[in-house]
């Protein structure tokens, strides 16, 4: 159980570097640091289209991804913290498709409408179908992540030639 709450710990060490990396960016070239607003930014410009019209500001300055993006990441760390709340953590079931589904149709619904020009997608329409949507994910990230790295870390020590264990494998006949 210490495993799966320190690898739990661990992600949302990293999920809270990345939203901390989201509002820094403007904060930092507001500030005068451009260099690393920058960096982060060309970060962020791999995964975020970073339209400006459609970026919540802080300083004036657009945050390091857009409305949608920010949702999905900020709903996502809100997840993250309540899922412990309302699971065990070594659990290695995962919602069903259709809660899938249900919180990711919305948000495609919405792009897909907006695209096309039969709805115009707003801000508040982003901010709730990401945030669904992000909010839903650690329900199926954290147990998957979580298992795996234990069964990496135990594959590792039984076949690891530094252990100083020998693999015994016994025949049945």
């Amino acid at each position: 159980m210490k495993s799966s709450i320190r690898l739990y710990s661990f992600f949302t060490v990293l999920v809270s570097l990345w939203c901390i990396g989201i509002i820094a960016a403007p904060i930092l070239k507001h500030a005068g640091w451009t260099q690393s607003a920058d960096m982060l930014y060309s970060f962020f410009a791999r995964v975020c289209h970073q339209d400006d019209a459609r970026s919540f500001h802080v300083e004036g300055e657009k945050i390091g991804v857009c409305i949608r993006c920010s949702a999905i990441y900020f709903g996502f760390f809100l997840g993250l913290i309540t899922l412990p709340l309302s699971r065990a953590l070594k659990g290695k079931n995962v919602p069903s498709m259709g809660f899938f589904l249900f919180a990711v149709l919305p948000m495609v619904v919405d792009a897909v409408l907006n695209a096309t020009g039969i709805h115009a997608s707003t801000p508040i329409t982003r901010v709730i179908t990401g945030a669904l949507f992000g909010m839903s994910m650690p329900w199926f990230i954290v147990p998957i992540f979580i298992e795996a790295c234990l069964q990496l870390n135990s594959r590792n020590k039984n076949h690891s030639p530094d252990s100083g264990v020998v693999r015994y494998d016994r025949k049945t006949q």
